[in-house]
């Protein structure tokens, strides 16, 4: 991101905040900072782009799935548009219903011509259609529950598989806890598992396979890469030992 950001002001095009989105792709600055005309609403690398023309002072927008609570404010780009950039909301069932406050007066979109009224209100809002963003990708997905202690267990394989989790947790049987089949191909399992560090593997086909969604892996005594779950507030006594996985390249061994 800094290297981003270092580049764009060497470009002079870092001239604007994009508000509530910190966008990180340089080919997506270049666009907004290029853009020279108002435009409808446009969804590109998972951010909705919002857009207004003319002399205003100020301009927001406030969204429904935020209750309409949350002003958003745009910024000016180099040739004077105002633009907001938002990430769309992850699992959110389109339309999104959002409106406009510019220079205190709230408004529809003048440049999207799909409305509707809030229910009951009979306020204009404009409509937007979003690509339906899933949790269930690595970065996303979060295994832990909030509760700090239930463990979301998915793991994604062709339909009709046997896939179990064997783990620190159950002394490493691979038939202890099997994963369901909720959807074709979609194997889940909810377990509480127990305060510390907690590693494991996927059992499939024969093998143990780190699990794909969550980023935290170590190796354990055995030189295996496993998963690392940390149940709680802090590691508990008697945790399993680990070393964090090195990816790094090993360097030669040194010749007489």
């Amino acid at each position: 991101m800094k290297k981003s950001i270092a580049l764009l002001l060497a470009l002079g095009l870092f001239s604007f905040g994009l508000g509530a989105a910190t966008v990180e792709k340089l080919d997506l600055h270049l666009f907004l900072s290029g853009l020279d005309r108002p435009m409808a609403p446009l969804v590109r690398d998972d951010t909705l782009i919002l857009t207004m023309g003319g002399a205003h002072r100020f301009v927001g927008a406030a969204f429904g799935h935020e209750g309409f609570t949350t002003i958003h404010p745009f910024e000016r780009n180099r040739h004077g548009i105002f633009i907001l950039a938002i990430e769309v909301p992850l699992e959110f069932a389109s339309p999104l219903a959002y409106r406009l406050v510019v220079d205190g007066a709230w408004m529809a979109d003048p440049a999207n011509s799909q409305r509707s009224t809030v229910a009951g209100r009979g306020l204009p809002v404009s409509l937007v259609d979003l690509p339906w963003r899933t949790r269930e990708v690595p970065g996303l997905y979060r295994v832990l529950d909030s509760d700090r202690r239930t463990a979301h267990f998915l793991f994604k394989a062709p339909a009709g598989e046997l896939v179990t989790v064997a783990g620190s947790f159950n002394n490493w049987d691979p038939f202890t806890h099997t994963l369901v089949e909720t959807r074709p191909g979609e194997y889940r399992l909810d377990l509480v598992l127990p305060p510390g560090l907690n590693l494991y593997c996927f059992v499939w086909r024969g093998s143990m396979i780190p699990d794909p969604l969550n980023g935290e892996k170590a190796t354990n005594d055995y030189d295996r890469t496993v998963s690392v779950l940390r149940v709680g507030d802090r590691p508990m006594p008697g945790d399993p030992l680990i070393r964090p996985l090195d990816l790094s390249v090993p360097k030669p061994a040194k010749t007489e």
